[in-house]
């Protein structure tokens, strides 16, 4: 019978393929895992399944506003809304979802099409099963620490995730890959981390380039082997790193993982909705990324490539 251990090395391996020839993942990875000793995956994901209980709130932020349209990339909300899903389905857990309020309508629809339903307050989000909890946050750093503040006392989480959700650089400004300042665009979530990290809340970061919250684990590296790493790299840190070679696929992972440790393989969304999701959020306004189109496609792979991710996670956890 076949270990957590050596499917999740395969699941690793599978979301970390770089298919689109950036040349970073791989150093990326590797720093990682030299901290964790095990799959990067299952390393967040054993964390996850030990720490988060029915009824739980479950924070998961991602946004990352891409010039020069300044709208939301394909990148991040498909992999928060799975996260969602499989933390609702496999541990009961309700997720709050915070992202730029220009990009709610992006979150909402990834949210929708896998079958969540919105809460309207705190006190709904606790009573429906399957519902989701959807807001922005401060975008200057006074108000996210009285926010953070706000969202640890009022929701308690047990976790905290982020995944393609641009961080702070050592300059205190926020970049995109090629340097370019997004500052103004975002919200300035790493006072939430910071709060959680001080309460003793599990936080996860996801991340495929090295300027996303939580690569900081890895700063040396993301300074060593990507272009204007020194400029972009994000400093904040957590609990469990997951480097992917497009932030989508390290979400995918992890549900795929929780899904696999708690025997609920229906955690993890299926190709049909991999499919009618990312055709939602361009629908709802958002870009790939790389190119900047609208058009059906995470960081320049076309549909037919996240669609084969989510069949070949299946095929690992037996789905």
């Amino acid at each position: 019978m076949s270990s957590p251990e050596h499917v999740c090395e395969g699941i690793d391996r599978l979301v970390t393929l770089d298919m689109s020839g950036r040349g970073v993942i791989y150093k990326l990875y590797n720093a990682a895992r030299e901290l964790t000793g095990k799959p990067l995956i299952l390393n967040a994901a054993e964390m996850v399944v030990g720490r988060v209980g029915k009824g739980d709130s479950a924070v998961i932020t991602t946004g990352f506003r891409v010039l020069p349209s300044q709208v939301q990339e394909t990148d991040g909300p498909l992999g928060a809304a799975s996260i969602a899903r499989a933390l609702s389905e496999a541990l009961g857990a309700k997720p709050i979802l915070l992202i730029e309020r220009e990009s709610m309508q992006v979150m909402r629809a990834a949210l929708f099409s896998l079958g969540m339903r919105e809460a309207g307050n705190g006190e709904e989000l606790s009573r429906a099963e399957g519902s989701f909890l959807l807001r922005s946050f401060a975008y200057d750093l006074e108000g996210a620490v009285a926010e953070a503040d706000e969202i640890i006392s009022k929701h308690n989480p047990s976790v905290v995730i982020a995944i393609e959700k641009v961080g702070r650089a050592a300059d205190g400004k926020y970049h995109t890959m090629r340097g370019l300042d997004v500052t103004e665009l975002h919200v300035k979530v790493e006072p939430l981390f910071e709060r959680a990290a001080s309460s003793g809340i599990l936080t996860i970061g996801i991340g495929d380039g090295g300027n996303e919250v939580g690569m900081g684990n890895i700063r040396e590296a993301v300074e060593n082997h990507v272009p204007n790493g020194k400029l972009i790299a994000a400093l904040s840190r957590v609990d469990a790193l997951i480097c992917s070679a497009v932030s989508n696929w390290g979400g995918y992972g992890l549900s795929a993982a929780v899904a696999l440790l708690t025997g609920k393989n229906a955690a993890l969304h299926t190709p049909g909705e991999e499919e009618l999701m990312l055709r939602a959020v361009v629908e709802a306004g958002a870009v790939d990324g790389v190119t900047g189109k609208k058009e059906p496609s995470v960081d320049k792979l076309p549909m037919k490539v996240h669609v084969a991710m989510i069949n070949m996670l299946e095929g690992f956890i037996g789905k």
